[in-house]
């Protein structure tokens, strides 16, 4: 078949299709169907999943349509034509009668109905795709036809689906969703999100493409896997010949004005229609546009593009240096490259200076600014080593600072920044250098205070700047003194949060945005910070709307302040998590990271680390444990919010809870490695849920101790999320003291969080069993199933201490069900929740055998024990299971027992 995709295992995202497809073969309302996609999108793998499928009620007759073919009358049946004489070839009715002679003889008497499953459809002879239709239309056999978008099925199979008698299904490309899966199922293990981002976005979606990518990728290295998860090492390697013969294969046979517009949008892409057609071939455009070459989006520039990621990489590398100039000297006279996207300004740039022709050195310094917001360093080095400008020579050293930040490169990085502020002369360099000066400082030991003389130098040299100038009284420099004024206290107050001086910081925080110059970037910031304080001290619902504000002002800029969203979004993510809105969280994961081309790539490991934390704080704890890995591996290859110390602890805290004792203590290790780095915030929220993590192996009373500790300083830092987290941990490590406290904390909180603790520890408090299940059915209608497990948990002891057994059944019914949703869970902290239902192995027995239809006496008899033991045992089944009769047990025979 024309398609080659691996069919041994299901395939990926195609289940409904393949169900539908098969039902459409199988029923009465159709005679066939029709599978429409891009060449490599899975189309064949599909047809041979549907035809597993069906066999056994169908007869597959495989028909491979080529180009070679298409000119040869019946060429593509001559396999089923083998009584065909040679003076019959161009008969049309000894064609049909030796088709059928084939399909009697073929069908051995059977009742299975004849289905020609058609690759390449669309390359069919006018005779076969007649004699096929006719066939079907006269209900002598079925059809699977496969074809490409364009061209498009044949005239006649066109017309047999428009009269209702086949059905169309359009193959769409991988989802984002979909391709990080195939990437797991390939490779064999997690793969961290930015890799299946990357790789997405180079193979857009085809699963032919993205296979051979995947393994070209794991042959030549840029794959690796560390830890069992997968992630990119070093720059990708060039395509692979085969690949790059395939891609090739679309293109023969073009006329040279065609090529000449797939030369210039691959070198140019991309380019509004007009440009385009102005500097190509109007003919060819559309010619190519029908053939599925090359795409045409909506809107007033109507900007065209190579169909694929990977046609352009591959038609650039057989454009010569000579045709390549020339193209691009016809292409500025027309092309405006303010309207192209960041990657095809990027390329327009590139382009240039691959040709001799580079931009002007603004245009090269724009260029590494997008450069670097897209992580490429190494583009990034290259435009701004190429301005020669001396007025904007600093600012290039900025940018080659940042990108040697990247690297990884910090020491060369900080001798750069350094020379720039002893030399400027400008108030929005000195802002810039500043800012990456303290970017560097938080991945090094006493970051705060290491801040704090990042903003005494960035004064000093705002102070030095207005000296210098010719008049002081000018009002620009006024303005840009007051913008520098209030952009040094904002990093003041950065560096109060770094502390988790929140309270201290809020007040800094309020003065600069209520300040008549203060700028929409400085009021980002401000609001940034101030939503993390405000989130930090049980105010979350508050900082939500503030950090929201600052995504606002990202959002209303364009690409302005894009450089900023990591920094915002990582702290909104904060208070969204403060105030238990997960479904909030994962819309903005959707919206602002996982759709965005770059996202992934810069933000990596945030994306699994806060869909790890949402997973642990739902009890969902297989989810999380996996998650959490990926995150901490994530965060390994950029973590510019110096969230590690964090992750390692949730990471230690979720490998534990699910019984993972190796990975706890790796982590645990490897937190206490770190634990001077990071924000105060972050460090202690991975110190106690260490603690916690660690009681597995020093036992629950001294880490109960230990969290108490750190929840009394925590308040008395007011720091009152990490007391409360403190305390919560503590509860569930089975401490009764904590849930006064907590209650008194919680009550204080903004949002769903605040009112589920509130509620648990209320109830905990007074032991009043129907406020636990109260607090149960609050917690798990906001999806915290762990604490509402706890409660039940609690609930059903309260119960049974007070001899309502009753009700402590129809309690435990409740919590057995909760529980089995608490995914993999194995935590010996929470066998106190556990215990109550979980039978022991006498119990088991003695179950299975009731449930079987045994009496008691029977069953003593079995297990060499009296009756009494007998009856009492099962008194205990029942009160565990939540049940009240034989028939309720599991694997009863209701016949039996009944």
């Amino acid at each position: 078949m024309g398609e080659h995709i691996d069919s041994g295992q299901d395939l990926v995202g195609r289940d409904d299709l393949v169900e539908e497809v098969v039902s459409a073969l199988s029923g009465s309302q159709y005679l066939g169907a029709i599978l429409i996609g891009e060449a490599g999108v899975g189309k064949t793998a599909l047809a041979r999943t549907v035809a597993k499928h069906l066999d056994g009620t169908v007869s597959l007759l495989p028909v491979s349509a080529s180009p070679s073919l298409r000119k040869v009358p019946f060429g593509a049946l001559s396999p089923y034509l083998h009584s065909l004489s040679i003076n019959d070839v161009g008969s049309s009715i000894a064609v049909y009668r030796s088709l059928m002679s084939h399909l009697d003889s073929s069908s051995n008497g059977s009742k299975k109905m004849p289905l020609f499953l058609v690759d390449d459809s669309h390359e069919l002879d006018d005779s076969t795709s007649v004699l096929l239709s006719q066939l079907v239309a006269g209900r002598r056999a079925r059809l699977l036809a496969l074809a490409r978008d364009k061209p498009g099925p044949t005239s006649e199979f066109s017309a047999m689906q428009q009269d209702g008698l086949l059905r169309r299904y359009d193959v769409r490309p991988l989802t984002d969703l979909e391709v990080h899966e195939l990437c797991r199922r390939e490779l064999g293990g997690d793969v961290l999100a930015s890799v299946s981002a990357t790789l997405a976005k180079m193979s857009g979606g085809n699963p032919m493409f993205l296979l051979a990518l995947l393994r070209q990728a794991k042959r030549s290295g840029y794959l690796g896997v560390r830890n069992k998860v997968w992630r990119l090492v070093g720059p990708a390697p060039p395509l692979d010949v085969s690949l790059i013969d395939l891609i090739k294969a679309r293109f023969r046979r073009r006329t040279p004005a065609q090529m000449s517009v797939l030369e210039t949008l691959a070198l140019a892409e991309p380019m509004p229609f007009d440009a385009l057609v102005h500097c190509t071939d109007r003919l060819g455009v559309s010619e190519l546009h029908e053939d599925g070459l090359i795409s045409i989006a909506d809107g007033r520039e109507r900007l065209v593009t190579l169909s694929h990621p990977l046609y352009g990489e591959v038609i650039r590398q057989d454009v010569p240096a000579g045709r390549s100039l020339t193209i691009r000297r016809k292409v500025l006279d027309v092309f405006d490259q303010e309207s192209s996207t960041a990657d095809g300004f990027l390329r327009f740039v590139a382009w240039g200076l691959d040709c001799g022709l580079p931009p002007d050195d603004k245009t090269l310094l724009r260029a590494a600014v997008v450069a670097n917001r897209l992580h490429d360093a190494d583009f990034a080095l290259r435009a701004s080593r190429a301005v020669h400008t001396p007025e904007l020579r600093g600012n290039a050293l900025v940018e080659i600072a940042r990108a040697q930040m990247t690297r990884g490169h910090f020491a060369y990085a900080r001798e750069i920044v350094d020379e720039v502020l002893d030399q400027c002369t400008g108030f929005t360099l000195a802002k810039e250098a500043s800012l990456l000066s303290i970017a560097l400082r938080v991945r090094g030991e006493d970051a705060p205070n290491q801040i704090r003389a990042d903003v005494v130098r960035w004064e000093h040299i705002a102070e030095r700047i207005a000296a210098a100038a010719d008049s002081p009284d000018d009002p620009q420099i006024k303005l840009g003194l007051a913008v520098s004024r209030n952009g040094y206290r904002i990093m003041e107050g950065f560096a109060l949060n770094y502390e988790g001086r929140f309270r201290e910081a809020e007040g800094i925080l309020r003065d600069v945005l209520a300040d008549r110059y203060c700028t929409d970037e400085v009021r980002l910031a401000g609001l940034s910070l101030l939503g993390e304080a405000l989130g930090s001290t049980g105010r979350a619902l508050e900082g939500t709307r503030a950090s929201g504000e600052a995504l606002q002002i990202i959002a209303t800029h364009g690409n302005q302040f894009v450089g900023h969203t990591e920094f915002v979004l990582t702290r909104h993510f904060t208070s969204l998590a403060h105030a238990g809105l997960w479904d909030e969280i994962e819309e903005l994961l959707d919206t602002l990271v996982r759709s965005k081309p770059s996202g992934p790539t810069s933000f990596t490991g945030i994306t699994e680390l806060s869909e790890g934390l949402i997973a642990l704080r739902k009890g969902l704890m297989s989810s999380a444990r996996t998650s959490l890995i990926l995150g901490v591996e994530g965060l390994r290859e950029s973590d510019s919010n110096q969230l590690m110390p964090m992750a390692l602890g949730l990471a230690a805290f979720s490998c534990t809870m699910v019984g993972d004792t190796t990975r706890a203590r790796g982590y645990a290790t490897e937190f206490e490695g770190c634990a001077s780095l990071g924000t105060m915030q972050a460090r202690l929220l991975g110190k106690v849920h260490v603690v916690a993590a660690n009681a597995l192996f020093q036992g629950a009373a001294r880490s109960i101790e230990e969290l108490h500790v750190l929840a009394r300083k925590a308040e008395a830092d007011s720091m009152t999320v990490l007391a409360v987290v403190a305390l919560e941990l503590a509860g569930r490590l089975g401490d009764e003291r904590c849930f006064e406290p907590l209650a008194r904390l919680a009550r204080t909180f903004e949002g769903p969080e605040g009112a589920v603790l509130t509620a648990m520890a209320d109830a905990a408090v007074r032991k009043d069993p129907a406020a636990l299940m109260d607090a149960a059915e609050l917690a798990q209608s906001c999806g915290y199933l762990l604490i509402a497990a706890e409660c039940l948990g609690k609930a059903v002891r309260y119960l049974s201490q007070r001899g309502e057994e009753h009700k402590s059944r129809t309690v435990q019914q409740k919590l057995n069900t909760i529980i089995g949703q608490l995914e993999g869970l194995q935590s010996p902290q929470f066998e106190a929740v556990r215990s109550t239902a979980k039978l022991t192995q006498r119990e088991r027995d003695i179950a299975k055998l009731a449930g079987k239809g045994y009496s008691n006496r029977e069953i003593a008899d079995a297990q060499g024990v009296s009756v009494r033991t007998v009856e009492g045992h099962l008194y205990r089944i029942f009160a565990k299971l939540g049940i009240t009769r034989r028939e309720e047990l599991p694997g009863a025979d209701s016949a039996s027992t009944g």
